[in-house]
């Protein structure tokens, strides 16, 4: 990949004096936010007057928009909401918009009823901006108006399309935010549902196809002292897809696209959006850029980004698929999120699952860097308690027999940098990366083609901390770093620092398959990493290919099993089980917590892997002769693996044994997670503990010991009211 900046900065010229032209002397001045004025829309309002009776609201959003100043609130009603040239503000857009807003501070809120403004109840009133597959849904646009911002909170914005062109002089054929495009402006969203929206780059009849970005959301250029708040939004089956042209098909970005600009996500779906560059009867190489038709971050493509930063975010089943070229096909980048050119990219508490990166075809075939994320030239590049799993990266098929297969590296990971001045660095802890697949298209293969099904690191530095990489698969007949492969770009070096982790289970492919491999010009160093499972640890030993540098070689441990709690499909639930090798084998480690943010240690050394390892809490209650046991919540996190409980009961001597289980014994009460015990001893200690198996019998974990303490004595305080 290259950086793709000129039709971006050429769209941002253009559309910067588009919208000055038509914009009044007046509102060019700076914004000043007062307090504001609450206005009203209703489907069966009238477009007339000011809109700031709630009994009397006005028909459409975008004369309320028109009527309001900075500050202003606009309350939308129940109904679908459509666009209305009468009241278009913004006809400098090819691609008209339901609703325009420039120059202004305000708040949009769906999800009222015409009979209670007070009641924000999105689920309940269904607030629609339906594009009708015509027209975006959305466009904020701050150019010359310092600090525009549009609060928004309460929609399904749908059908929306961004149809290329998007100018005319100079042409540019794309097409960039179908659904709501924020230029030179900060958004909020909350609460919002983008779903069906589409942006299509216009087939040419010379040089290269449109590119298509943003299907759901673009925003660009947003001042940088601002951060675009995106909380609790769906984002579902969006779809960008570049045009067709002569030299080359339009490059495609997925559902969200950010460039230049700070974004917070957070307690957000991506789930079935796609990402389709365009074809191409010519080479498939751009006369302009020299690039191919790539497609990239089917969920979240980052271009020159700031600061962006993921909290609790589902990327789920998104694909790119690169465009088709007659010489050369495109390339396929990120299948869930593409990083480029970014100075701080940081996902917290998120899963990037089932996500898929496939290349385009030619006689050249395209290759495929990251089928769950893509980073390159990052500044920072920051994953944390974050799950990567059963992701793929496919290579494109080659259209001549007995040329190569494109290949498909980073099935889960491709993280690199290109440029030998950049000082870029990655780092990742308490992370699952496991069930990746990589895989090369059709056409020859070659052992070495593809490699890195969990990670690639190519010519990156990075730390890896409590990180467990497991079930990672190359094609059968791939035998290079099925976990994770070091190498250098060109005479950029690879260094990485792989601390206290999890290799394993990497026992499917041919003989002699190296779950990690480092290439020479490549630095692994290792610090307490247990490897099980693997039909080969490392090609350390130089094979199946020679080796770059490893140390702490000396630090590593082996295993027969790590014993995880219910690995693989469809649970994907890699926490330990009481008695796996990876309990308590490092100090104090480096991370204070794990995965599920328990505290790290639980006892006096840590965990290997993401999961730290902690006995289940075990409540219980008394009452006269009586005691209640409750541990439904705590076993959650491995409840799709046990079969049985078994509860454990020792008592006081005297003590008489409950009705249900004698005391010194152990009983089966099946997968209940509640337990009444009956005709026990007052003033006597009962000791209770429950231990989780699986149905082979399996131990998979404890509960702490609880002692409990039943008495007839209870004090009732007298109620005061005051």
């Amino acid at each position: 990949m290259k950086l793709r900046l000129g039709k971006i900065l050429v769209g941002l010229i253009i559309f910067s004096l588009l919208a000055l032209c038509f914009q009044p002397a007046a509102a060019r001045d700076a914004v000043v936010v007062s307090p504001g004025t609450t206005r009203y829309v209703a489907p069966n309002g009238q477009d007339s007057g000011n809109c700031t009776s709630p009994t009397s609201p006005c028909r459409t959003i975008q004369y309320a928009v028109n009527q309001a100043a900075s500050g202003d609130t606009i309350l939308v009603a129940a109904g679908v909401y459509t666009y209305e040239q009468s009241v278009d503000p913004c006809p400098f857009l090819l691609t008209r918009a339901v609703v325009c807003v420039r120059g202004k501070n305000l708040k949009i809120r769906g999800g009222f009823s015409p009979n209670n403004w007070q009641l924000f109840a999105p689920n309940n009133n269904l607030t629609i901006i339906d594009g009708q597959n015509n027209f975006r849904g959305v466009v904020i646009n701050g150019y010359n108006v310092p600090k525009t911002h549009l609060e928004m909170s309460g929609f399904r914005i749908q059908n929306g399309l961004a149809q290329g062109p998007t100018y005319l002089n100079p042409y540019d054929p794309a097409g960039m935010g179908g659904g709501l495009w924020a230029q030179f402006a900060s958004v909020s969203l909350q609460d919002m549902h983008f779903v069906n929206n589409k942006a299509i780059g216009a087939d040419t009849i010379s040089g290269d196809g449109g590119g298509a970005d943003g299907a759901a959301i673009r925003i660009e250029s947003s001042p940088l002292d601002t951060t675009s708040v995106i909380e609790r939004v769906i984002f579902e089956s969006n779809i960008s897809i570049g045009g067709n042209g002569p030299d080359r098909g339009g490059v495609a970005f997925g559902a969200l696209f950010i460039y230049k600009s700070n974004v917070l996500i957070q307690d957000s779906v991506f789930k079935n959006n796609l990402a389709q560059a365009g074809s191409s009867s010519g080479r498939g190489v751009s006369n302009k850029d020299g690039l191919n038709a790539d497609a990239l971050g089917g969920a979240i493509g980052i271009e020159v980004g700031n600061v962006v930063t993921l909290r609790r975010v589902r990327i789920v089943d998104n694909q790119v698929k690169g465009g088709d070229g007659y010489i050369y096909g495109g390339g396929a980048f990120g299948g869930g999120i593409l990083v480029e050119d970014t100075k701080l990219f940081e996902m917290y508490d998120s899963i990037v699952e089932g996500n898929i990166a496939k290349a385009g075809s030619g006689q050249t075939a395209g290759n495929t860097g990251g089928g769950g994320i893509s980073s390159q030239n990052t500044e920072l590049f920051r994953i944390e308690r974050s799950l990567i799993i059963s992701n793929s990266g496919i290579g494109g098929d080659t259209t001549v027999n007995g040329n190569p297969a494109g290949a498909g590296s980073g099935g889960g990971l491709y993280i690199f940098s290109t440029r030998p001045s950049g000082n870029y660095y990655a780092t990742l802890a308490n992370v699952v990366i496991a069930d990746n697949r990589s895989r090369q298209g059709r056409g020859s293969v070659g052992p070495t083609n593809s490699a890195g099904a969990g990670i690639v690191f190519h010519g990156i530095k990075a730390d890896i901390y409590h990180a467990t990489i497991a079930g990672n698969q190359l094609d059968p007949y791939l035998p290079v770093g099925q976990a994770m492969i070091v190498l250098p770009w060109g005479s950029i070096p690879a260094t990485v620092n792989l601390s206290n982790s999890i290799v394993s289970d990497h026992s499917q492919g041919i003989a002699g398959a190296c779950a990690i491999a480092v290439i020479q010009g490549g630095t692994l160093n290792l610090n307490h990493v247990l490897f099980a499972r693997n039909i080969k640890d490392t090609n350390a030993d130089g094979r199946p290919v020679p080796a770059g540098t490893f140390t702490g070689i000396n630090t590593i441990r082996t295993a027969s099993s790590v014993r995880y709690v219910s690995p693989g499909a469809p649970s994907y639930n890699y926490r330990i089980r009481a008695s796996s090798p990876a309990i308590n084998s490092v100090g104090a480690g480096s991370i204070a917590d794990d995965i599920d943010q328990q505290s790290r240690p639980y006892q006096n050394a840590a965990d290997l892997g993401a999961d730290e390892y902690w006995p289940f809490d075990l409540r219980g209650t008394v009452n006269d002769g009586e005691i209640y046991l409750d541990w439904k919540i705590e076993t959650q996190p491995f409840s799709n693996a046990v079969a049985y409980y078994m509860v454990t009961l020792s008592c006081e001597p005297g003590a008489s044994s409950p009705n249900e289980i004698q005391c010194g014994q152990s009983i089966n009460v099946g997968n209940i997670t509640q337990l009444k015990l009956t005709g026990v001893s007052n003033f006597k200690n009962y000791t209770i503990q429950v231990d989780a198996y699986d149905a082979s019998g399996d131990l998979i974990a404890n509960s702490k010991t609880v002692t409990l303490f039943p008495t007839d004595i209870f004090i009732y305080l007298p109620l005061i009211v005051r």
